[in-house]
């Protein structure tokens, strides 16, 4: 616990810098965008602080209605943690299970296929999977007939929970497709050396059965590099959120984001830094979390 509690503490102090550090370069860069704040800098940035993390009060969005940043808050958070959530999950689980099937048949057609899906899903911008999804699913162009049960528009869990799942299979695939490649292809190199260790060598000596060598010794000592790619990995994520929730119009947090930065919406930027920020600091957590319970040298180290 107090582990878990030191790292939780690390991320709000990573949030707070992270936004803080984006205030101060706006401020420096387009001063003029606050000409119309009173107070010396020092006093001014410990305002925008206090505003922002004591009472959640990122001021007003400069666009259209000019509503507060935290209601555009509020309203994006559950469409950005479902997608998010489903991204990652998508992503590591289909990359790790990717990787148990090849490394069964290395050379076989099933691993030759995977590891190919994983390279496209690797190199092929996101965006661009996602407008090909758009052209296969989309109302006007085209639709698969026997997959008329996914909604066409993000529909949000308290209207339907059936339809808000059907209209996040195809962006969670979009999302983690890239995740997944590179999972796959990491936990696959981890399988092969693993296969080479003395305590697998050991076990199989021992007369272990090859599903009890594989599932309590070589996958949870390729698993640990395996989740910390994935959270290396949490940034490049989010900025492929910000790409599928503008491609598929997901009422999330950073829809907008593209448009307040031409329009330097310096509040809406600010607040989709913090929760930014946050998702980052959060999937850290989660992940650093796993890893420690995963391996009982991290577990040494931390206690």
């Amino acid at each position: 616990m107090k582990h878990v509690a030191v790292r939780l503490a690390g991320g709000v102090w990573v949030v707070v810098a992270a936004t803080a550090c984006a205030w101060l370069l706006f401020h420096l860069l387009r001063p003029e965008l606050f000409a119309d704040e009173s107070g010396s800098l020092p006093q001014q940035f410990w305002h925008f602080l206090e505003r922002a993390f004591l009472h959640f009060d990122f001021g007003r969005s400069l666009r259209g209605s000019q509503r507060p940043v935290s209601q555009i808050i509020r309203e994006g958070v559950p469409a950005d943690l479902s997608l998010l959530a489903g991204g990652l999950l998508v992503g590591f689980a289909g990359g790790v299970l990717g990787a148990l099937v090849c490394a069964r048949r290395p050379r076989g057609i099933s691993s030759r296929t995977l590891q190919a899906v994983a390279l496209v899903g690797m190199c092929a911008p996101v965006y661009v999977v996602g407008l090909s999804a758009l052209l296969i699913f989309g109302q006007e162009i085209g639709r698969v007939q026997f997959l008329q049960v996914i909604p066409l528009h993000y529909v949000p869990f308290g209207d339907s929970p059936t339809k808000w799942l059907g209209s996040l299979i195809v962006p969670w695939l979009v999302l983690g497709l890239p995740l997944a490649g590179m999972c796959l292809r990491v936990m696959l190199g981890e399988l092969v050396e693993v296969e080479g260790e003395d305590y697998v060598r050991a076990a199989r000596a021992k007369g272990l059965t090859e599903w009890t060598v594989r599932s309590r010794h070589v996958a949870p000592a390729a698993l640990v590099p395996t989740a910390m790619l994935a959270s290396a990995s949490m940034p490049l994520l989010l900025t492929n959120l910000v790409l599928v929730e503008r491609v598929f119009s997901i009422s999330g947090v950073f829809r907008d984001f593209s448009l307040a930065i031409g329009a330097a919406d310096i509040t809406l930027i600010l607040g989709a830094t913090a929760v930014g920020a946050a998702y980052i600091a959060a999937t850290t957590i989660l992940f650093d979390v796993f890893v420690t319970w995963l391996d009982p040298r991290v577990r040494m180290r931390s206690s």
